[in-house]
């Protein structure tokens, strides 16, 4: 599975909402719908990754659908407990 749609998925299923900014506009705002912010992602080169908890922003991630490695389509992100936890939780679902 490539890192962002990993990393969508994980938020939703953590009881937050997605947003998707395409660099001109936000596609998808306060999402709960995966399908919905993965095709975001998917129509752009490069789109922003807005997670939020509530009103708190609990993580941001960039990333580009086309010509990486799956495990590299998430290409920077903030570094703090919820985007940590996510990445543990990519590195073991796709090394079993």
């Amino acid at each position: 599975m490539k890192a962002y749609e990993h990393l969508i998925r994980y938020a939703i299923a953590h009881g937050a909402t997605v947003s998707i900014w395409d660099g001109e506009e936000t596609q998808e705002n306060r999402s709960t719908d995966a399908a919905a912010c993965i095709a975001a992602v998917e129509s752009v080169d490069e789109a922003e990754i807005i997670i939020k908890d509530n009103e708190r922003r609990i993580g941001w991630a960039r990333a580009s659908a086309y010509g990486l490695a799956d495990d590299e389509t998430v290409v920077d992100y903030t570094v703090n407990d919820f985007m940590n936890e996510w990445e543990a939780a990519y590195e073991r679902a796709t090394t079993n």
